[in-house]
């Protein structure tokens, strides 16, 4: 999966894959998670967000089922 750079507060980056609708999030302490079954409207929506720490607060942290996740490919 490839990820991208992030600047925010809690994510140095992301990557989502489309076919399995995983969304994997780097935190800025470099631990990984894996949210499962996120729509990729989601995952665009989170890349779009003018406060992108928010955005995953509201919809998707709790919304979507998680799993630590290592950092690299799936």
């Amino acid at each position: 999966m490839k990820r991208h750079d992030m600047n925010t507060t809690l994510f140095s980056s992301a990557g989502f894959d489309p076919t399995s609708g995983v969304l994997e999030l780097e935190y800025r302490n470099g631990s990984c998670r894996r949210w499962l079954a996120v729509p990729a409207r989601v995952y665009q929506a989170f890349c779009a967000a003018a406060d992108a720490d928010a955005f995953f607060r509201s919809s998707i942290d709790g919304r979507y089922l998680s799993v630590r996740g290592q950092s690299g490919p799936l």
